[in-house]
């Protein structure tokens, strides 16, 4: 008891003699009765020299109530409000800094004032108090629907998984049953390829034949003499092949129709020459029209009048003697008087060949999606065509199994990125995955998705701009969950890709609230929650 007493009546008399300035822990170190050591160790001096408006430690700790040391530092006890210390420099300018007017004791010009500043205080804090309890009240639902979602996503999971172990088992049988499908669908497309090569390779022949016989037409029109072979001057006398206009064909013109060669004979002239020459001398055959006089003439029925007209026709035509264009004469003649009804058939001649050279079985079995079901039933039999239908019965099953399982893999992913997700303590931010927060000022409308992105647009109009996704909780270490981080938005004009930090405070509703862009292209961002709250002691007045 004697010695709880002796230790209470040496802090009493530390306490009474502390100098002005100093800070109630530190108050041990100014003793009266000793000398007084300075705090870096840079010497002592007597406690008499404490305070006397002379700087005699370098560490400006043998002056805390004076302005004599520059680096010193003034202790204002402020009772009944928020203590304070300031620099030295400030005691006794003659502004007051400390509410209880302590640091202008030598003017004596400032009033206590902290009763009143500490009231203030102690409301405002009663107040942030109440908040931060009803917000931490909030926060345990959040803390509970949290722990929910986790549950529903871990059950969601497992119940992807499954689906997808019985999808792939589906999918492996529909495979097989594909594979059965299509081995007797291919077998018979494969006949009806090799007959269409032959049709393909006997109508390319054909044609060659045809060219062929068009080419010695040409040739034996060329060949004036009939010495079975085509000379430069032969060809120097087809007007056709004067290819500068100048009224004569020049040997050079000539030569350049024989390739490089002094003559053609047949075979030569069917590989080469004739290719070369066809277009030119099919241009000279073409007479130009000659329109016929306009003559008065009665009217007369409009039959007859078309006869009359067409037999002109004929007549006014010139008379060329060329068997190939002969042929082609005739056949237009037989086409026209075969009518519209002639013409719809070959048409429809023409589309079912456009049909057959669509098809190629070359690089699948399957039937090409271009070709219709009727294209299907005029190209091949039933028996075909029933294994054809089985086989893309079988592949469209097989396709959809293989949609499902891709699909259930997106969503195993999606629920596993989530799960891993740092939703906070407790995840308790896990509830505000999936929800967005705007801010309008008078430009711009902000929109903030926690865990997900943010972007802003104008109020204007026109498309948003992605100011950054979400990165990773980034507050300090005693507080990681105060700073959400958004970074890799889209890059700005001459300068770096936007990004923006969330200061995230206790309140009592989800709400984004204050937006500003401190630096080019980096936002800032102060969003208040009830996940942020902590349970105030409301039994402890820190003031």
């Amino acid at each position: 008891m004697r010695v709880s007493l002796r230790l209470m009546f040496a802090c009493l008399m530390v306490e009474g003699s502390r100098p002005r300035g100093v800070r109630p822990e530190l108050g041990s170190f100014y003793n009266p009765a000793s000398d007084f050591s300075c705090m870096d160790g840079s010497g002592s001096i007597p406690f008499i020299q404490v305070n006397d408006d002379y700087c005699d430690c370098d560490d400006g700790s043998d002056e805390p109530g004076t302005a004599a040391c520059p680096g010193g530092k003034f202790y204002c006890e402020n009772k009944s409000h928020d203590p304070l210390t300031i620099p030295s420099s400030r005691v006794n300018d003659g502004i007051c800094d400390c509410c209880d007017g302590s640091d202008e004791w030598e003017t004596g010009k400032c009033k206590d004032m902290c009763t009143e500043l500490g009231r203030a205080a102690r409301e405002a804090a009663l107040a942030q108090a109440k908040v931060a309890l009803e917000g931490f009240n909030i926060k345990q639902g959040m803390i509970n629907e949290g722990k929910i979602l986790q549950e529903e996503r871990a059950s969601q999971l497992a119940e992807k998984e499954n689906r997808k172990l019985s999808l792939e088992a589906e999918k492996e049988e529909l495979r097989l049953a594909k594979e059965a499908a299509e081995a007797p669908e291919k077998e018979a497309l494969e006949f009806y390829r090799q007959l269409e090569e032959e049709e393909n390779k006997k109508r390319e022949e054909e044609e060659k034949e045809a060219k062929a016989a068009e080419a010695e037409v040409y040739f034996k029109e060329l060949d004036t003499d009939a010495d079975g072979f085509i000379t430069v001057q032969e060809l120097q006398a087809k007007q056709g092949l004067d290819t500068n206009k100048d009224g004569d064909v020049s040997e050079e013109e000539a030569q350049f129709f024989l390739s490089g060669s002094d003559q053609f004979d047949l075979d030569s002239f069917k590989s080469t020459g004739f290719l070369l020459l066809k277009p030119y001398l099919d241009l000279e055959q073409v007479e130009p029209e000659v329109e016929p006089e306009v003559v008065q003439e009665p009217e007369l029925d409009e039959n007859l009048q078309q006869e009359e007209t067409d037999s002109a026709q004929v007549e006014a035509d010139p008379v060329v003697y060329d068997p190939w264009r002969q042929n082609q004469q005739k056949e237009e003649v037989a086409e026209t008087e075969e009518g519209e009804e002639d013409y719809d058939e070959e048409k429809e001649d023409e589309d079912k060949e456009d049909a057959d050279d669509d098809y190629d079985i070359s690089d699948s079995p399957q039937t090409p999606e271009s070709v219709t079901d009727d294209k299907i039933e005029d190209k091949y039999d039933d028996k075909t065509r029933a294994l054809i239908d089985a086989a893309d019965v079988a592949r469209k099953s097989f396709e959809a199994a293989e949609r499902q399982l891709r699909d259930i893999d997106n969503d195993i992913k999606n629920i596993k990125t989530d799960m891993e997700k740092d939703y906070g303590s407790d995840n308790v931010f896990s509830v505000l995955s999936g929800q967005c927060f705007e801010y309008k000022d008078n430009e711009y409308t902000y929109k903030m998705c926690p865990f997900d992105s943010c972007s802003q647009r104008s109020n204007s109009g026109g498309a948003e701009t992605r100011l950054g996704s979400w990165s990773d909780w980034q507050g300090p270490q005693e507080n990681r969950y105060s700073q959400m981080k958004f970074s890799g938005g889209q890059q700005c004009w001459n300068g770096p890709s936007r990004s923006a930090t969330i200061h995230v405070h206790c309140g009592t509703t989800n709400s984004l609230n204050t937006v500003s862009e401190p630096n080019r292209c980096e936002y800032e961002m102060h969003f208040n929650t009830p996940a942020a709250c902590s349970k105030p002691d409301l039994n402890h007045d820190e003031l």
